[in-house]
């Protein structure tokens, strides 16, 4: 198998640059284009990782091919991103549907309170009024 000119791409890190394109026919590119880039006698293949996709990186002090691997950003329409995105919103409404449960729950406690102290305060009212003879 012939070369293959890998064209380079500055990162954040000066010796770390991302392959931007392959050229498995160097013979044709100009002296220009050979400067932008460096040729290799074959790229490493990625691991396939599913939800990554993988970058091919060259390190200049080392002069070592390697691959990262970054998060899947599926297209918004995809069938697995409405799916992650029910997902989302599903835990999330059960989030809130615990939260308002447990208002509902503490709600009906403290009515369930008033209610018990409204009356005692009736019965001790008709006590007194009855203690009093007024009625």
């Amino acid at each position: 198998m012939g070369k293959v000119f890998l064209f380079l791409e500055k990162t954040n890190e000066p010796s770390i640059k991302r392959i931007a394109s392959y050229v498995y026919v160097p013979e044709y590119l100009t002296e220009e284009e050979l400067k932008q880039g460096i040729l290799v006698d074959e790229v490493p293949q990625a691991e396939n990782i599913p939800g990554k996709r993988a970058d091919l990186f060259y390190n200049t002090d080392t002069q070592e091919l390697f691959y990262k691997y970054f998060d899947e950003v599926l297209p918004p329409t995809s069938p697995e991103q409405q799916i992650k995105d029910l997902q989302k919103e599903l835990n999330a409404v059960k989030t809130e549907n615990k939260t308002l449960m447990l208002a509902l729950a503490e709600s009906a406690e403290a009515q369930q309170r008033d209610k018990t102290e409204n009356q005692l305060a009736v019965a001790d009212l008709v006590e007194t009024l009855i203690n009093k003879e007024v009625l």
